[in-house]
């Protein structure tokens, strides 16, 4: 099978891309302007069962092996190792991002969002960095609803010790979210923090002036 070239992905080169680190807002805020402008929409997330049956060992080895892997594989391993393997992750996933949006009708505004569009990724397609923003939050922020999400539990309840996981995964995110803003300044991408300062409605805002979208 042939890879496909991201500097070739005509949807992505038209597309509007929410990217940045998880629990910033990128998924509500997707649904908000989708349900506005009645785009297209590609939520990576909805597409994890769907990767995962896709996924070639040979091909995309990290993808491979981390589903073979139990929750507490995953977080009880030291958390630079989990950064580093999130971002090989995505590296691999890319590539069926990209078979994905093939399909996408390119007559319609089209709306990418997802942690998996990292702006190492983004610099080296076709994407328009006018149409891109990542979202990250600061550690307090992320903490916070993170608490809130009740399939969180379940997930550290298989762990051995559920509160150094979520410690494990707090950090991992906190690191993850601190490269994609250092990888996004250093591509020329716009970023916002979000600290829980601003409301939705106004981070709404924000993101149609960064697009040019009317009020």
């Amino acid at each position: 099978m042939d890879i496909p070239d991201p500097q070739n992905n005509a949807a992505l080169a038209q597309a509007f891309i929410l990217g940045g680190s998880p629990c910033s807002g990128k998924s509500t805020l997707a649904e908000r302007l989708v349900g506005e402008w009645g785009w297209q929409t590609y939520k990576v997330d909805d597409y994890q069962e769907d990767h995962i049956q896709r996924c070639d060992p040979q091909r995309h080895p990290v993808m491979y092996r981390y589903n073979t892997m139990t929750w507490n594989e995953i977080w009880m391993r030291p958390v630079e190792q989990q950064v580093a393997e999130e971002y090989a992750y995505y590296r691999e996933r890319f590539e069926l991002i990209l078979e994905d949006l093939e399909s996408f009708d390119l007559e319609r505004p089209l709306l990418l969002e997802g942690a998996a569009f990292l702006p190492e990724l983004l610099a080296q397609s076709s994407a328009d960095p006018r149409r891109v923003l990542f979202l990250v939050p600061t550690p307090a922020f992320q903490r916070h609803h993170y608490r809130q999400r009740p399939w969180i539990q379940h997930i550290l309840n298989e762990c051995a010790d559920p509160e150094q996981a979520f410690e494990n995964w707090m950090l991992r995110d906190a690191l993850f979210g601190q490269e994609i803003l250092r990888q996004a300044q250093a591509e020329g991408y716009a970023t916002l923090l979000v600290d829980g300062s601003q409301t939705l409605a106004e981070i709404t805002t924000h993101v149609k002036a960064r697009f040019k979208l009317p009020s």
